[in-house]
């Protein structure tokens, strides 16, 4: 009996070396997921998995280009660090990303790599007849763009006899917005259906698509006006994403707004930037505005003002926002490039929209109002006015 119990505890002190000496778990790969596809430029969220509580950090390459490396964080100093997420308690995490081509996303926690993912964009575009064109017998200028606002993608427009569509023009999109400009002619009189086809580009990821169909009214031999209960449908689609760069440079990252009022209108205002209002630097350039031209021609916005409710002011300097640019203004402090500009605030009193209820007034060299955004309460910490 004694020899069989010291046997026992012998083994089981050996199995308790064991237990003691043993290694603890490796560190689980990082898993991450995402949409298959954004229209146009717009935000995407991404979510994964990793080990509880800790970090991970996102790369990403355009697709095309085929060079990940880490994403650049838009919103800390000098635009340039690391886009970083911490998993919660469960090791679950989440990412948001603007993206204005074709992407592949992965993550990294130390030497450990997740799955890379593939988001396309489709593209978004317009289609229409300028407003103004005087009626000239088989004869009608068509206008179109695209976003993501890659040059040189084939355009078809078609015509619509019946239920079929015949080709009647080719072109392509053109400069860094995207954008055609046709002249049809030989064109049946009366209204006549259309609209155009847009190829996408399997090379940089992008997704082609086809637009609205528009009619319009040109006159046959002898006639000079439209009939009156048909009048020509000549206004363009009310829709102006903002222009993002062309496909030249390796694509980067605001929502498209959905009403076209103003000529210039705000588009997005982060007055609660995440985090705790810390005054820091990094704290204040999550704060921002976004200004997006509406409209079909560039504009001027030399001495152009934002100002909040309590006065503080921003003063645009002598530049042009073009035909459907957003210009997004931090509160922060950062170097002024492309679209971003930088208000140059510091410290907690550096904050300038109120979390809870504020309005903001975007105006003319004349002091006119040219648009205005309100929120009453919290929400989420941002209005898309």
């Amino acid at each position: 009996m004694i020899s069989r119990l010291v046997t026992k505890a012998v083994v089981i002190g050996v199995a308790a070396t064991f237990a003691i000496a043993a290694p603890a778990s490796a560190a689980a790969t990082p898993k991450l997921s995402g949409p298959a596809q954004v229209v146009g430029f717009d935000e995407i969220t991404m979510t994964g998995t990793a080990d509880p509580n800790s970090t991970v950090q996102l790369w990403e390459t355009a697709i095309g280009w085929n060079d990940m490396q880490p994403a650049k964080d838009f919103t800390s100093e000098n635009e340039a660090g690391p886009v970083l997420a911490t998993a919660d308690g469960s090791g679950k995490f989440e990412l948001k990303r603007f993206v204005d081509s074709g992407f592949l996303f992965q993550v990294r926690q130390g030497s450990l790599v997740s799955n890379t993912i593939t988001v396309k964009a489709k593209l978004a575009v317009k289609f229409w007849m300028p407003e103004g064109q005087a009626p000239v017998s088989g004869r009608l200028i068509v206008n179109g763009d695209a976003l993501p606002a890659q040059p040189d993608l084939p355009v078809q427009i078609q015509r619509k006899t019946g239920d079929t569509w015949t080709t009647v023009k080719t072109t392509k999109t053109a400069g860094n917005t995207a954008t055609f400009s046709e002249t049809l002619t030989g064109q049946p009189g009366g209204n006549q259906t259309y609209r155009a086809v847009f190829s996408g580009d399997d090379s940089q990821g992008v997704i082609g698509t086809t637009s609205g169909e528009v009619t319009y009214w040109t006159p046959t031999s002898g006639t000079t006006t439209p009939p009156t209960t048909t009048p020509p449908a000549t206004k363009p689609p009310t829709t102006t994403p903002p222009v993002t760069k062309p496909p030249t440079t390796p694509p980067t990252t605001t929502k498209p707004p959905t009403t076209a009022t103003p000529p210039i209108q705000f588009t997005r205002i982060q007055a609660d930037p995440p985090g705790t209002d810390s005054g820091s630097n990094g704290s204040l350039l999550n704060e921002y505005f976004k200004i997006t031209n509406m409209t079909k021609k560039a504009i001027n916005i030399n001495g152009w003002t934002v100002r909040d409710g309590k006065g503080i002011v921003y003063r645009f300097p002598n530049i042009n926002i073009n035909v459907g640019q957003s210009y997004l203004v931090r509160t922060g402090k950062g170097k002024d490039s492309g679209s971003f500009r930088h208000w140059g605030r510091a410290g907690k009193a550096g904050y300038v929209w109120d979390n809870l209820g504020d309005i903001a007034y975007l105006r003319n060299p004349a002091g006119g109002n040219v648009d205005i955004c309100k929120w009453t309460k919290l929400g989420p910490g941002y209005t898309n006015c």
